[in-house]
């Protein structure tokens, strides 16, 4: 009996043995056909942008032009006031001042403020001007402002507004 038994033991080895070579084997081509279809596919990054870079990053290094700027695109729009308009000759042009005193003359077409603005028209009592803002989503919007005829006497100086 202790024969037989060494034997059914032996036998039972020997089976379990075999089926688990068979298995590891079946194993060993599902990892191999796994390894084969992981190397085939590519990520190609073209037309896409990167996930980690900040949107606001692309829209600074937009906006900051290595070109020389002229001394009105230095200044905010508050900080300049049109002090006179002249309105005689054959294209209007106005007479702007900056915080510091200093005179400039500017006709439509004018770079003006750091956000650059153009002098899109000029009118007797205010210049339009119109400046590009970018949205959080990255589209540049056409904003339009005034700056209105400062006139000694009254207590606007100046101001600018948005114009509707």
């Amino acid at each position: 009996m202790n024969t037989q038994r060494s034997r059914r033991g032996f036998l039972t080895i020997v089976c379990t043995w075999a089926t688990l070579a068979l298995v590891g084997a079946n194993c060993s081509l599902i990892w191999a056909q796994e390894e084969k279809t992981e190397d085939t596919y590519r990520y190609n990054p073209a037309g896409k942008r990167d996930p980690f870079l900040s949107p606001f990053a692309a829209a600074s290094e937009q906006m900051t032009p290595e070109e020389a700027k002229t001394p009105l695109q230095r200044f905010e729009l508050g900080q300049l006031k049109l002090v006179g308009v002249i309105w005689e000759a054959n294209e209007p042009k106005a007479l702007i001042e900056d915080s510091g005193g200093l005179g400039y003359i500017a006709t439509r077409g004018t770079p003006i403020g750091a956000k650059g603005g153009v002098i899109k028209a000029i009118e007797p009592k205010r210049v339009v001007v119109e400046e590009y803002q970018t949205d959080f989503y990255g589209k540049r919007q056409v904003q339009e402002r005034e700056l209105q005829l400062f006139v000694a006497d009254s207590a606007q100086e100046g101001k600018t507004k948005k114009v509707k």
